[in-house]
C-alpha cells in the first residue's frame, strides 16, 4: 500500500509539473486573429525564416530553405517593397555558393564603401560573408567558423568583417537533449563575438539565443531570449565589443527575430504558443500561432499582430519600413506584407 501510494504521488507531481511547464508556456491559450491593418501573402517563397531591409533602396533580403526537405539547398532572395512581385525576387541571389547551403539569420551590413550581407549557415555551423552587387548579386567572399560555435542562430554586424552571432544552445538545437533545455529553460545560449580574426564569448546564460539586432550608433545589442520570453538588451563597448547586461524586457511570448526601425524601435516576431512548433513541424496542417510585438524607444512592449496560425504560421521576423510590415515565417511557402495604420507605428 505504502509503495502504491508513493507511486500515486509521483504521478501527481508528475502531472502538476507536466501542467505548468505548458501553462507557462501559454499552450492552453485560446489566440485570435487582431491587427489594425491589412496584409497580402506572397507565396511561393519557402520558409521565409529572416528578413532584413536596405532602408536606402527599399530592398529586404530573405533568407529561405524549405525545412521539410532534408536534402535540399537554401536560397537568398532580394524583394522590392513596392514592387514584391516583380520578376527578380523570385531568383536565388547567391550562385550557387557555397553549395552546401542552408540559410537561417541574417543581416545586412553598408558603409562608404561596403555592401553586405552576413548569413548564419546551419549546414555549416558557419556565418558566410557576401559582397551585395550593384544589381543586389551575392558574392560568397569568407565563411567564418569557429568549434565552439555548436549551434548558430542569428547574426548581427558591427563592421566589415566583424559581428556578434549567437549560440542557441550548447548542445545544439537539433540534439536529442534540445527540447529538454528549452522545456527546463535551461541557461546554456551564448553570444560570441569576433573581430574577423579571433573569437570570443561576449554574453552567456541565456535561455535559448535567437535573433540578435544592433541599435543604429552599435552602442546596444538586442537578444531575444526564447526559452525565457524576454528581449536582453546590452551596452556595448565599441571599441572592445564588450556587452554588459542594462536591461531585461518580458513579453508574454517567446520571441525569435529582432529588427529595428528608424525611430529606434524594435519589432519582434515571436511564438505565442511555442510548444506547437512540433507539430507544425511535422504537419502543415497543423498551424503554429504567430505574433508580432513591437518595443517601444521607452522599453514598453505592445502586440501589433496576432493570429492563430491560419494566416500565417510560426512567425519568425517583421520588419518595418514606413507603413509597411513584412512577416517571415519557418515553414509557410509565403510572407505577409502589411499596410501599418498610422496609430501602429
Amino acid at each position: 500500500m505504502r509503495f502504491a501510494a508513493f507511486i500515486i504521488v509521483l504521478l501527481v507531481l508528475a502531472g502538476a509539473t507536466a501542467y505548468a511547464t505548458l501553462n507557462s508556456f501559454n499552450y492552453f491559450d485560446e489566440i485570435e486573429h487582431s491587427f489594425a491593418g491589412q496584409c497580402t501573402p506572397v507565396a511561393g517563397i519557402a520558409g521565409p525564416e529572416d528578413i532584413q531591409i536596405d532602408a536606402v533602396r527599399s530592398r529586404v533580403f530573405i533568407s529561405s530553405l524549405d525545412r521539410r526537405m532534408k536534402e535540399t539547398r537554401g536560397a537568398i532572395h532580394v524583394f522590392d517593397v513596392s514592387d514584391p512581385l516583380g520578376a527578380e525576387g523570385w531568383r536565388d541571389m547567391t550562385m550557387g555558393a557555397p553549395v552546401d547551403f542552408k540559410p537561417l539569420g541574417l543581416d545586412y551590413f553598408e558603409d562608404d564603401e561596403v555592401r553586405r550581407l552576413f548569413v548564419v549557415n546551419e549546414a555549416g555551423k558557419s556565418v558566410e560573408m557576401f559582397d551585395v552587387k550593384d544589381d543586389d548579386m551575392l558574392v560568397h567572399i569568407e565563411t567564418f567558423a569557429e568549434p565552439r560555435l555548436t549551434s548558430p542562430n542569428n547574426v548581427v554586424a558591427v563592421g566589415r568583417r566583424s559581428f556578434y552571432v549567437t549560440n542557441d544552445v550548447q548542445p545544439g538545437r537539433n540534439s536529442r537533449i534540445a527540447s529538454i533545455h528549452f522545456l527546463t529553460r535551461q541557461a546554456s545560449g551564448q553570444v560570441f563575438f569576433t573581430n574577423g580574426t579571433s573569437w570570443r564569448v561576449a554574453a552567456e546564460g541565456l535561455r535559448f539565443a535567437n535573433g540578435i539586432e544592433a541599435s543604429a550608433d552599435g552602442a546596444r545589442i538586442y537578444v531575444a531570449e526564447t526559452a525565457g520570453g524576454a528581449v536582453r538588451v546590452y551596452d556595448r563597448d565599441t571599441q572592445s565589443g564588450t556587452l554588459t547586461q542594462a536591461q531585461l524586457i518580458r513579453l508574454d511570448a517567446s520571441p525569435d527575430n529582432i529588427t529595428v526601425d528608424d525611430a529606434g524601435a524594435l519589432w519582434v516576431a515571436a511564438l505565442p504558443q511555442p510548444l506547437s512548433l512540433p507539430g507544425h513541424a511535422g504537419n502543415p496542417k497543423k498551424p503554429a500561432a504567430s505574433e508580432v510585438i513591437r518595443i517601444g524607444v521607452d522599453g514598453a512592449p505592445r502586440t501589433i499582430y496576432r493570429d492563430d496560425g491560419r494566416e500565417l504560421s510560426a512567425a519568425t521576423s517583421a520588419v518595418r519600413l514606413g507603413q509597411t510590415l513584412i512577416i517571415g515565417a519557418l515553414y509557410d511557402e509565403k510572407f505577409l506584407i502589411c499596410d501599418l495604420p498610422a496609430s501602429e507605428i
